[in-house]
């Protein structure tokens, strides 16, 4: 994972881009290009894989380490890019026949299907260094629009699928790849620095001197920005979601109450949490009970909002909360991720005074002790100076 000081913000972008490459969904290679396009193999290309990632993320990029999980999923297509050459069919054949073939991958994508939300995200987008500024990239992220565009025509019963990803302001490169494809800025997700959590003491995976650091808001003294109105919301405003289609019905009722403020989905690092057979995680969770909504209507309690924050036309606070663990963290100890979507201040220190609760630490671990977690929230919370949203150590590479 990530491990700069800076505050990366990530844009979500939708695309409505018509490419004119040339695929064909069963041999999964370009006719126009002069490179080949195939599924990612586990066994041959594992090597190849290591080498791109190599620089990644400071050395330590997540992808060597769920590439399998990918290839094993139904609902992804891990897509490589590689150096055997399409254009000299008979040289192709030639090297085939005398075992000399090269089709050593050069550049990945995945690319995930999120039915439940009619969405598909993209997703680990890869290089080699030595064949960068090439447009492979373009290559390979054309080729999965125009699969996603096959999918539709197939599924002439549903409306077209919105294809998500996303990419941080200081990568221009991926930025140009995106323009031209089509897709423009639709949202954005708040996380905190990885390199700002593990100065916290018992926090970094390497610490040995503590066993386990405290949780987020003690370890970052910030509890005293946690408002009374906030700390006095009883835990029976908070109702538990079961099932995926009431954390769906939850999203898209919040998405309503706040005129599309808030994003429709649920904020997970460097990515959107959809429910679906591939979230396990998701899942386990809600049947932990660690998947919540808040909803407490503004006439039954005084409350008109944190630091002069208007209520303007809202009814009541709402807010969903919901902890999962992610696989990819490495470089700490907990691999537990808060993730809320709110689009007030008060709902979101609600959520963040919930998170911190004894009856979520009961629900995680069967004791009152709160595990460390990291904190990925929706862009419709605000982060005005004197919030506690302002206050946390997030990542700033706003897209």
């Amino acid at each position: 994972m990530p491990s700069s000081s800076k505050i990366i913000s990530l844009a979500l972008l939708t695309t409505t881009a018509s490419p004119t490459l040339s695929f064909n969904t069963k041999t999964m290679s370009t006719t126009s290009s002069t490179y080949h396009i195939r599924p990612y193999d586990p066994t041959r290309d594992r090597n190849s894989l290591e080498e791109i990632c190599a620089n990644i993320y400071g050395g330590s990029d997540y992808l060597p380490k769920v590439a399998n999980t990918y290839v094993k999923d139904d609902s992804c297509s891990f897509l490589a890019l590689t150096t055997k050459r399409t254009e000299d069919c008979q040289q192709q054949q030639q090297q085939q026949e005398d075992g000399q073939e090269d089709d050593t991958i050069i550049a990945v994508a995945n690319y995930k299907r999120l039915p439940a939300q009619n969405a598909a995200w993209i997703e680990a987008v890869r290089t080699h260094s030595n064949y960068r500024n090439q447009g492979l990239a373009s290559k390979l992220l054309q080729s999965i629009v125009l699969l996603a565009k096959e999918e539709d025509k197939n599924n002439k019963h549903q409306s077209p699928t919105n294809i998500l990803t996303c990419t941080v302001k200081s990568n221009k490169g991926m930025q140009r790849v995106f323009d031209k494809l089509g897709f423009v800025q639709t949202n954005r997700i708040s996380i905190l620095s990885f390199s700002a959590l593990r100065q916290l003491p018992g926090w970094d995976a390497t610490d040995t001197n503590i066993t386990q650091g405290k949780p987020l808001l003690d370890a970052l003294d910030l509890n005293h920005l946690i408002s009374p109105d906030a700390r006095s919301i009883p835990a029976s405003a908070w109702s538990t979601i079961t099932t995926e289609n009431q954390l769906l019905e939850q999203l898209n009722d919040m998405q309503k109450e706040s005129e599309g403020r808030t994003c429709g989905f649920l904020p997970g690092l460097h990515e959107y949490i959809v429910p679906g057979p591939n979230r396990v995680d998701l899942k386990q969770s809600m049947e932990q009970g660690l998947v919540i909504a808040l909803n407490i209507p503004l006439d039954d309690k005084e409350l008109s909002g944190c630091d002069g924050e208007t209520t303007n036309n809202r009814t009541s606070e709402s807010a969903i909360l919901a902890f999962t663990q992610d696989e990819r963290i490495s470089s700490l100890k907990s691999n537990w991720v808060c993730s809320i979507s709110a689009h007030s201040t008060l709902a979101f220190e609600a959520a963040l005074h919930h998170a911190h609760s004894s009856e979520i630490s009961q629900r995680i671990n069967g004791t009152t002790e709160m595990v460390p977690f990291c904190l990925t929230f929706d862009d419709a919370v605000p982060v005005e100076e004197g919030t506690i949203a302002h206050a946390l150590p997030r990542v700033d590479d706003e897209c």
